[in-house]
């Protein structure tokens, strides 16, 4: 039961992942009335005043939930050494971009969009649940500059994880590069973009780890399988 709930997780987390991209890239696309995917963020597609918003608060808050829920339940679990110790890093992936910061961005949502006429910083930041999708997204953007580091040394110590410690790592510089850049670009037409693509990077990251947790679980169904054709 447990390899069937863990095998499950991991495949919400990879599906999770490519619904997300769509769904900003989509919906961006439909927003219209002055949004720019180019110059406006995502979070914007979830503010009060945005057009499509029940479809945007879906497609960020489900594939969070999936994230956390496999961080957590899954991938928490296949970290531990074999004296029982655990890690960190998979809480810091549950609070990364992919996770916290999508789940919160359905339920603590901007008070209105910057393409609206009037709409300056003060004002998408003035109410209680702005200021907590703010503060929201800065320890989920201080996670996701963590959980590389952090997840790639202990993957160096669990069997099945030891070829990707290198690559989560190379992985962690990138996405520090692409978060300097984005808060570099911020305010210019294409702070979307940077943003869009620092957070396609994060979610393609997300998507490697549960396949390999799927990898991972499919080993024993094999072996037995084998095991039962001698």
């Amino acid at each position: 039961m447990n390899r069937h709930l863990t095998t499950g997780l991991a495949a919400a987390a990879v599906a999770a992942q490519p619904l997300f991209v769509a769904g900003w890239a989509i919906l961006g696309a439909l927003e219209g009335h002055g949004y720019d995917a180019g110059r406006h963020d995502i979070s914007d597609l979830t503010a009060l005043t945005a057009h499509h918003a029940t479809l945007a608060r879906l497609g960020t808050g489900l594939p969070g939930a999936a994230t956390i829920a496999f961080a957590l339940l899954a991938l928490r679990p296949a970290l531990r050494t074999q004296d029982g110790r655990g890690s960190i890093g998979p809480w810091l992936l549950a609070l990364s971009l992919p996770g916290w910061d999508g789940l919160s961005d359905a339920f603590f949502r901007l008070d209105c969009r910057a393409a609206d006429a009037g709409c300056s910083p003060a004002d998408a930041f003035g109410s209680w649940h702005a200021k907590v999708h703010l503060l929201s997204f800065v320890i989920a953007a201080l996670a996701t500059i963590a959980a590389p580091f952090v997840l790639s040394r202990r993957m160096r110590q669990v069997d099945g994880w030891q070829d990707l410690a290198r690559p989560t790592r190379i992985a962690g510089f990138a996405v520090i590069a692409l978060l300097l850049i984005t808060g570099v670009t911020s305010g210019t037409a294409i702070q979307g973009w940077t943003q869009r693509g620092a957070a396609a990077l994060v979610s393609s990251g997300v998507a490697l780890l549960a396949w390999r947790m799927l990898q991972l679980q499919s080993r024993p169904l094999r072996t037995a399988t084998l095991a039962a054709g001698h």
